[in-house]
């Protein structure tokens, strides 16, 4: 029965391995998060969460692109000194964040198998993404010397390397669309992979941007499994981006023994899933945009002051030093 309800919740379309119920997870873009934990129900326990944009380190040459995770760019860093003179072109502090009040997150535990994070934008879902962390076991737990169970985590332990029902009919879903693409073997690379349609249009940064951090990382323990020299892997990546508001990608472990002219697959291991309203996900991050760049122009105007304090005092410095008898 388990195993049943992990498929209905993490298989995508139907195959004679899968059960007869599946789980749209695309459908659940552009809905409150209430609708996708009420159709979740008891297969996930679920938390929510407020958003915050890191604001680490901003320079005078800092920009914001429309990226609603990561927006802020700064390309002049400067490096972190212990000694010598303080460099006041940068501002850095690692405590510092820009709170997202329309934005919000659910993450949700299914099982031992996978961790899904919903992202909202006004309530609204814009995208999910699934880390399949494929635990032997897993199970609340609470740090040590904490009883409180305010801070209480669930702890996955082990790795299960087995191919399950919802691996099967994924791929096989996806072979039956016939455009997956492939990357290195251990490397994700950064464009060595094809995808089904090319990126295009007004989404085109959004897709590329999203494809160079998508691949199969799954955690460290896991990746530890994967198998010796005697037998290989290689990253299955699959995307269907003809509809931009239900975007949505799979990378998906391939473990095989090579052969002369076919490779002898022996094990399918999704990785992770990833499912985007790109047109909802870009309105929200030109939504936040001018707040966020006020508080840069406001660091930046802290910038410029700090160096014209630091050249008004040098000057006077040298008036005094250079004055006559």
């Amino acid at each position: 029965m388990k195993s049943v309800l992990l498929g209905a919740c993490l298989a995508l379309s139907l195959s004679s391995t899968a059960p007869a119920q599946t789980f749209d997870w695309s459908g659940h873009l552009g809905k409150p998060f209430a609708d996708l934990e009420a159709a979740l129900g008891k297969a996930a326990q679920c938390d929510r969460g407020g958003f915050s944009i890191p604001v680490k380190w901003v320079g005078l040459d800092t920009t914001l692109e429309d990226d609603l995770y990561d927006p802020v760019r700064t390309n002049d860093f400067a490096p972190i000194t212990l000694s010598g003179p303080v460099d006041l072109s940068s501002d850095r502090d690692e405590e510092r964040f820009f709170k997202v009040d329309r934005v919000s997150y659910l993450t949700c535990v299914l099982g031992r198998e996978a961790t899904a994070t919903a992202y909202a934008a006004d309530d609204l879902v814009v995208r999910i993404n699934i880390e399949y962390d494929r635990c032997e076991s897993r199970a609340k737990r609470k740090p040590f010397g904490f009883q409180d169970t305010t801070f209480e985590f669930f702890a996955c332990e082990g790795v299960d390397m087995t191919e399950k029902n919802f691996d099967t009919a994924l791929y096989q879903s996806i072979k039956a669309r016939g455009k997956p693409g492939y990357n290195k073997q251990g490397d994700p690379g950064m464009l060595n992979f094809a995808w089904s349609g090319s990126a295009h249009g007004a989404f085109a940064a959004t897709e590329r941007r999203t494809m160079v951090d998508f691949g199969c990382d799954i955690r460290g323990e896991a990746s530890r499994q994967l198998p010796p020299s005697v037998m290989k892997y290689r990253c299955l990546i699959d995307v269907e981006n003809g509809d931009p508001s239900r975007w949505s990608a799979t990378a998906m472990y391939e473990i095989f023994s090579p052969g002369i002219v076919f490779d002898d697959v022996s094990t399918r291991l999704t990785a992770r899933r990833l499912f985007i309203d790109m047109p909802a996900e870009q309105a929200a991050a030109a939504a936040i945009r001018p707040e966020l760049q006020a508080m840069i122009d406001g660091i930046k105007t802290q910038i410029s002051d700090r160096k014209a304090q630091k050249a008004s005092d040098d000057g006077a410095v040298s008036n005094v030093l250079g004055a006559g008898n």
